[in-house]
């Protein structure tokens, strides 16, 4: 019988995703994980993490995706990646809102655009969507104003980088928190 390797079987939970049989991809990136305990290779864990928790999310596991996507970042802050952080970060804060923990989530948001703020690599896009995430915990706290001030930060963002869809979901939010 054939040994796969943590990366071989990376690339194979890739293909499971890509195919959109995600419980499948689920078992094969939970599998990869456990080959790759004895590797010395964070980077390859990490992105294991970020992979199983993108799927658990898809599936709708979010404590086991959030929990996932903390791994990953925490992975990329210990090889000092931060934009790799950030990213996974950013997603964890996601999930954490999505599942109602706005505490949690907020200040898991306001470290992402810290990071995204300070970076000279970070894509601008990225910090778009960042501040588009942060405006619907915004919103979904009261904080109407600082909810649209995130709103028209994306929006310009969205605008500088030609995406209509971004820059019409901005003013449309905006609208719809000013008529509140």
């Amino acid at each position: 019988m054939k040994q796969f390797t943590a990366e071989s079987l990376l690339e194979h939970g890739r293909q499971a995703k890509r195919e959109h049989r995600l419980k499948y991809a689920r078992s094969i990136f939970q599998k990869a994980l456990d080959e790759s305990r004895s590797s010395e290779n964070r980077t390859l864990r990490g992105t294991l993490y970020a992979e199983l928790a993108y799927v658990e999310r898809t599936l709708g596991e979010l404590e086991h995706s959030k929990t996932h996507y903390l791994l990953a970042a925490e992975a990329c802050r210990q090889l000092d990646q931060p934009l790799r952080w950030v990213h996974n970060a950013r997603h964890a804060a996601d999930v954490l809102r999505e599942q109602g923990r706005r505490d949690e989530s907020g200040r898991l948001y306001a470290e992402v655009l810290e990071t995204y703020r300070a970076s000279q690599g970070a894509v601008r896009l990225d910090l778009a969507n960042a501040l588009r995430d942060y405006a619907l915990l915004k919103a979904q706290t009261g904080a109407v104003e600082e909810a649209c001030r995130l709103w028209r930060e994306a929006g310009d963002l969205y605008h500088s980088e030609n995406v209509d869809a971004g820059v019409d979901e901005c003013a449309k939010q905006i609208a719809a928190l000013q008529a509140t």
